[in-house]
């Protein structure tokens, strides 16, 4: 086979700015949760610049900064051409820009005007993965585990599994329950991702790359995945902008329990004036120090 030359190898750029109906903040976004801290991404607090490589149709380099207080600048990079818009669509997931803030600026403006400001300035936004089978796979290597043991488990899904990607579901079931216990360290949540991803692609809820039919994802749906229980389906709510259910772990229950002195089946009727966006309201009120 003869060799490419060089101008077929050199690396394509493209850029797009992305503007928004409402204030979006990057850096609340970015910190709303501890995705960041899991592979693929990467996270320059000082210069503010999130980036990662994914695979659109081939390895591509994203970057992600804020122009302005409705504006996120993209650039991205690969070694063929760029289709710009499945990059803008991409990034649009990845900080949730598709919410609309106006009911739950309207929520907590008459519970907690704090809140209410810091959702006008553009948070409230939660980062979410490339795919809404990313966050499924995330979200279970946070069940019954610590920190340490989540960004482990995410990482080796990573390298191991996804050859520096993010698996999609038939990497996942090529690799097997032994494959993800042995060589991804997922231990007893090898059975439920193999039986919830098989079951996921054969009712259609995901594509073989793991775009969801999201609109489809209901909580009872989630819920009825082996090994997903209240929490991770609350949890994978969240990411699918229901903020009206509280993802109810060893975090969240200490905190109520030291600051409120409430069991954890407490903790919904305790934010009941939040209506449906009670994790929203608790989770700004605990960053505001409330």
């Amino acid at each position: 086979m003869p060799c490419k030359s060089p101008y077929e190898w050199a690396p394509v750029n493209g850029h797009r700015t992305i503007t928004t109906p409402h204030v979006v903040s990057l850096r609340m976004t970015v910190q709303s949760h501890g995705w960041v801290a899991l592979e693929p991404w990467n996270w320059d607090g000082k210069a503010e610049v999130l980036s990662r490589t994914d695979l659109l149709g081939g390895s591509t380099a994203i970057t992600v900064t804020q122009s302005g207080p409705r504006e996120i600048a993209v650039r991205a990079e690969a070694e063929r051409r760029i289709d710009m818009s499945a990059v803008e669509e991409t990034v649009r997931r990845w900080l949730s820009l598709d919410w609309d803030p106006t009911e739950a600026i309207e929520v907590a403006s008459g519970v907690d005007g704090d809140v209410a400001d810091v959702i006008r300035g553009g948070g409230g936004r939660f980062l979410r993965g490339t795919t809404f089978y990313e966050d499924y796979l995330k979200t279970v290597c946070t069940v019954q585990i610590n920190w340490a043991g989540t960004k482990r488990m995410a990482g080796r899904l990573v390298e191991v599994i996804g050859s520096g990607f993010v698996p999609t579901p038939v990497q996942i079931l090529d690799a097997g329950e032994a494959g993800l216990r042995e060589r991804a360290s997922m231990g007893f949540r090898a059975k439920g991702i193999m039986v919830s991803t098989e079951k996921l692609l054969r009712e259609g809820l995901v594509d073989e790359s793991g775009v969801a039919v999201e609109s489809q994802l209901t909580y009872d749906a989630l819920i009825g995945l082996h090994g997903i229980g209240p929490y991770a389906a609350s949890h994978l709510r969240v990411l699918l902008h229901d903020f009206s259910r509280v993802p109810v772990d060893s975090e969240v229950t200490k905190f109520f329990r030291e600051r409120h002195g409430i069991s954890p089946k407490e903790v919904e009727p305790f934010l009941e004036r939040w209506g449906d966006y009670k994790f929203l309201g608790y989770r700004l009120s605990r960053r505001l120090g409330v």
